[in-house]
């Protein structure tokens, strides 16, 4: 079983801020997105 110190729900423009702020702590991070990462405004707007 791995073991994460964060857990990021949602690939848009603040999942992906709060994933690589948390790496650049040194945290272990997953991030869960059911679509393309960017978000809606990225992939839809």
């Amino acid at each position: 079983m791995d073991r994460y110190d964060l857990l990021v729900i949602g690939g848009g423009a603040a999942g992906i801020n709060a994933l690589k702020q948390g790496v650049k702590l040194g945290a272990r991070v997953a991030l869960v997105d059911s679509g393309p990462l960017g978000g809606t405004c990225i992939n839809r707007g």
